[in-house]
């Protein structure tokens, strides 16, 4: 599981009114949902939601950095007013490398400025949409780390069971759509790290008690047939539209 993966799932599949995963199949030329076709192998099940809550993870962060980027552009304008797009875009582009130490940002700098102004130049190119795409897979691998370092290698061990407890502020940073998806995003991580949580409870205070039991071998191979899985069924209902 990487970014670029859980981004895909991102965009193809949605949660049904009673939270089941389905694949949102669109017209073409409208984007609009014309069939939800719904998932019915358990671990694809599993790796939508898995992927659902991380991705709330990534975006989260993501907001972060806009967070930086608005801030440095009220005290542009604080200090100035720019009024031609391009040179905007050029001392914000400039500052916020001063901050981060490149220009990794360009492209949500870009989205950002064409939210009030439309211009050609504020269409990130090839090569700043993959300089940004390296900065959320560096962030998805570094959450998903220490999502695992939490949940698994530092849970304390009570008998045959581990168990952990989610911090109050981990908990409140939560979107709504990833409290529902915890549990089942927890068992996937599991999973990918080559443990099977058995006797698995999330009580109410957000404690976790599980019984690890090694699944004895890699999940790449599982994770391949997961994937090639949901790219079928992509591929049979896109291709039907």
């Amino acid at each position: 599981m990487n970014y670029k993966s859980v981004k895909k799932i991102h965009e193809n599949f949605e949660l049904d009114p009673n939270f089941e995963p389905v694949l949102a199949v669109r017209d073409p030329s409208t984007n609009e949902v014309v069939r939800r076709v719904p998932i019915t192998n358990a671990m694809e099940k599993g790796y939508i939601y898995a992927s659902l809550y991380f991705y709330d993870e990534v975006a989260k962060e993501v907001e972060k950095l806009h967070k930086m980027i608005r801030k440095i552009l009220d005290e542009l304008n604080q200090e100035v007013k720019i009024e031609n797009p391009t040179l905007l875009l050029m001392e914000l582009s400039n500052r916020v490398k001063q901050a981060i130490g490149d220009d990794s940002l360009d492209a949500l700098i870009k989205e950002m400025l064409a939210e009030h102004t439309r211009a050609i130049a504020l269409i990130p190119d090839d090569g700043e949409m993959k300089k940004l795409m390296v900065i959320k897979e560096a962030v998805y691998a570094e959450l998903f780390q220490n999502f695992v370092n939490m949940t698994f290698k530092n849970a304390t061990d009570i008998g045959e069971l581990k168990t952990f407890t989610f911090a109050p502020k981990y908990v409140t940073s939560m979107t709504e759509r990833q409290q529902r998806l915890l549990a089942p995003a927890l068992r996937m991580a599991g999973f990918i790290n080559q443990i099977r949580m058995d006797a698995f409870e999330l009580l109410p205070n957000w404690q976790v008690r599980y019984k690890p039991t090694p699944t004895g071998g890699s999940f790449d191979a599982k994770e391949d047939e997961i994937k090639n899985g949901l790219k079928r069924l992509m591929e049979e209902h896109f291709n039907s539209v």
